[in-house]
C-alpha cells in the first residue's frame, strides 16, 4: 500500500509564498488592471492553499498557486458578470428620446368628475348610491353592504350595472364610441 504523502504545513507554505511573492502580484495586477483588486486576489489565493492544503500529487507549488491564481480570477469575473449592471440614480439622462404616444388621445379624457357627477344623477338611487359610496367616498364593498343592509355579491353586480350605465350615459352626452 502506497502511503499519500503528508499535506504541506502552513510553516512550508509561509516559506514557498515567500518564494513565489514577487512573481505573484505582477500576474495578479496583469489580469486585474488595478492594485486593490490584485491584492485581494492574492489574499483569495493564499487563503485557498491554506485552507485546503497543496494536495498530495502536486509536485511543483509555485505553478499551482499561478494555476489558483488564474482560476480565482476567472471565477471572479464570471461573479462580476452575473451581477446586475447599477447606474448611479443621480445621473442625470439628457441623451433620452422622448416617444410619440401611440394613436391618438382617447375621447374619454376631456369627460371631468363633475360630467360623472351630472351624469349619475340621471341612473337609478339603487346603482347612484352604491357606485358614489365606492367611487367618491372610497368604502369597501363590505362597509356598502352593510350600510344599505345587502350582500356584498349585490354590492359588486350594483357598482358592475352603474358603471355600464354611467358609460352609455357619458357616450350618448359627449358623442363618444362605447366599447361593447
Amino acid at each position: 500500500m502506497v502511503e499519500a504523502p503528508e499535506p504541506t504545513a502552513p510553516e512550508d507554505l509561509k516559506a514557498i509564498f515567500a518564494e513565489i511573492r514577487p512573481a505573484l502580484p505582477r500576474m495578479a495586477e496583469r489580469m486585474c488592471k488595478n492594485t486593490a483588486d490584485a491584492e485581494d486576489l492574492l489574499q483569495d489565493v493564499f487563503l485557498h492553499a491554506l485552507d485546503r492544503g497543496v494536495p498530495p500529487q502536486v509536485r511543483n507549488i509555485p505553478a499551482w498557486l499561478t494555476t489558483c491564481l488564474h482560476n480565482l480570477f476567472i471565477d471572479r469575473c464570471r461573479s462580476i458578470k452575473r451581477r446586475p449592471s447599477h447606474e448611479p440614480i443621480h445621473r442625470i439622462q439628457d441623451n433620452l428620446t422622448q416617444l410619440e404616444p401611440e394613436g391618438p388621445e382617447p375621447e374619454w379624457r376631456n369627460i371631468t368628475v363633475s360630467d360623472i357627477r351630472d351624469a349619475l344623477e340621471a341612473i337609478e338611487p339603487v346603482y347612484r348610491d352604491v357606485y358614489r359610496l365606492h367611487t367618491f367616498e372610497d368604502q369597501s364593498y363590505d362597509q356598502i353592504a352593510e350600510r344599505l343592509a345587502t350582500r356584498r355579491v349585490t354590492v359588486g353586480t350594483r357598482l358592475n350595472r352603474a358603471r355600464k350605465k354611467l358609460r352609455e350615459i357619458l357616450a350618448a352626452r359627449f358623442g363618444l364610441e362605447t366599447r361593447s
